[in-house]
């Protein structure tokens, strides 16, 4: 059994979010010790894509391996491990009947490191079932959660006939004085919808800053 020692991760049930798109928010977990497998390209694609089912005996050579340092304390992850294609690294946590729950990218001094360490690593075979597929997509987190909120608040707005801050927000972002707010909320809608720029980026912190100034 090969390890890695002293590793931070951030856990994530939907997608594993690559370091630079880390949250100051995000809930980091300093990973003491942690078992690492070398697999196969292929196996690595479909483990990134898609949530899988481990098989029993990988569970039960990873089961209680995992050391999470906390404070004066050190305890355990049940189920997980690192897996790397000796060009990328991910780490996932498993339920005890071997679904995938939880996944994280990791650092890149640390992903480094593994990429070193495992060079000569002969590969192992992995077992697993693929379940449902995980949808990545292009856009990093911040523009989807920049553009989610630009979404609620528009249609917030335009629900509760808040006619006044729309026609703020449009002036602010647009520098156009428009009275008509169907025009207003559907010229909103089409810019929201369109590829992340940086006047969406700065209608996000109007909005931002439109509820400091209540």
């Amino acid at each position: 059994m090969n390890y890695y020692y002293d590793i931070i991760l951030n856990w994530n049930d939907l997608r594993a979010y690559e370091f630079y798109e880390w949250n100051d928010t995000d809930y980091l977990e300093l990973i003491k010790k942690i078992p690492l497998f070398k697999i196969k390209h292929k196996a690595f694609l479909d483990i990134l894509t898609h949530n899988i089912k481990l098989a029993k005996e990988v569970m039960d050579i990873i089961q209680d391996k995992t050391l999470l340092s906390g404070k004066n304390l050190v305890s355990k992850i049940p189920y997980a491990c690192l897996i790397t294609d000796g060009k990328n690294v991910l780490a996932l946590e498993f339920k005890e009947d071997g679904v995938s729950i939880n996944r994280s990218k990791l650092l890149l001094d640390d992903e480094i490191n593994i990429l070193e360490v495992t060079y000569n690593l002969k590969e192992y075979n992995f077992i697993y079932d693929i379940l449902d597929e995980i949808e990545i997509g292009n856009m990093l987190r911040q523009e989807r959660e920049a553009k989610h909120l630009i979404m609620l608040e528009i249609n917030n707005l335009y629900q509760n006939k808040d006619d006044a801050k729309l026609k703020y927000l449009y002036y602010e972002y647009k520098k156009e004085k428009i009275d008509d707010i169907e025009i207003i909320y559907h010229n909103l809608l089409n810019d929201i919808n369109s590829s992340f720029n940086r006047e969406i980026l700065k209608l996000y912190y109007i909005i931002k800053l439109s509820y400091h100034k209540v």
